[in-house]
This record gives structure tokens, C-alpha cells and sequence, in this order.
């Protein structure tokens, strides 16, 4: 018997929330702050990773059984950005 190797795509490694635009997959990393003096805030590191044919076959796969295809931001109170190709 052959095991079948699975490549685990690169926009799902230490994802909280994972979802997709017309032109990205975009991964969120989210921190919980908590300063004495503001207050609590979630901080989103985001990486959007150009969509291919690859990365989206990669999505749907993981998604294939939810009811929303495309996945949905989860709000924040800041976010950084990084752009993959």
C-alpha cells in the first residue's frame, strides 16, 4: 500500500482565520492585548498570498464542507499586512 504524501499549503501554518478575496487568500494571526491603560485590543498580523490555481484548489479542499465558499474577516481592532506572490 502507498501513502499518498499531502503537501500542507504555506497560507494555513499557525492560521487562526483563513479567507478568501477576488485576488487573495488572506491569513489572520490574531493577538489578544491587554493594556491597563487603553484597554484590550485584538491585533491581526494578515498575509495575503496572491491566488493561484494551486492555492485555490488547496482552499477548496480544506473548505470543501462549509457553507460560506469564501470564508469571512474576522474584526479587529489593528492589522499589519504582508503580501505573498
Amino acid at each position: 500500500m502507498k501513502l499518498k504524501i499531502v503537501e500542507i499549503p504555506d497560507f494555513i501554518e499557525n492560521a487562526d482565520n483563513l479567507y478568501r478575496t477576488k485576488h487573495y487568500i488572506i491569513k489572520q494571526v490574531l493577538t489578544l492585548d491587554n493594556e491597563s491603560l487603553e484597554g484590550t485590543h485584538i491585533i491581526s498580523a494578515d498575509t495575503f498570498y496572491k491566488r493561484t490555481k494551486k492555492r485555490d484548489k488547496q482552499f477548496d479542499v480544506l473548505f470543501s464542507d462549509t457553507n460560506h465558499k469564501n470564508g469571512k474577516r474576522l474584526p479587529c481592532t489593528m492589522c499589519s499586512r504582508k503580501y505573498v506572490d
